[in-house]
């Protein structure tokens, strides 16, 4: 596992990032309204997960809870577009 957060364009971000990307593509975001690139939203996430030292257990509930806070935000997000 590479640690050298000062460098976000390691192979193993970039395959992780590439491999990110591509599950994106069955359930696109919306980039345009956000203040930061898409690619440096990616490798941020992508050094910080790296960074954790996770059982397959751990990993796995990190993976629902990030499943839940998504369509928690998604479920406010069209509940917001309704009311307009």
């Amino acid at each position: 596992m590479n640690k050298d957060f000062f460098n976000p364009y390691t192979e193993e971000i970039e395959n992780l990032v590439e491999l990110a990307k591509e599950v994106e593509i069955g359930d696109p975001f919306d980039w345009a309204d956000v203040s930061i690139d898409e690619d440096e939203a990616y490798r941020l996430m992508a050094m910080n997960i790296l960074s954790i030292d996770m059982s397959k257990q751990v990993a796995a509930a990190t993976i629902v809870k990030l499943c839940v806070e998504n369509m928690v935000l998604n479920m406010r997000l069209m509940q917001n577009a309704n009311k307009k």
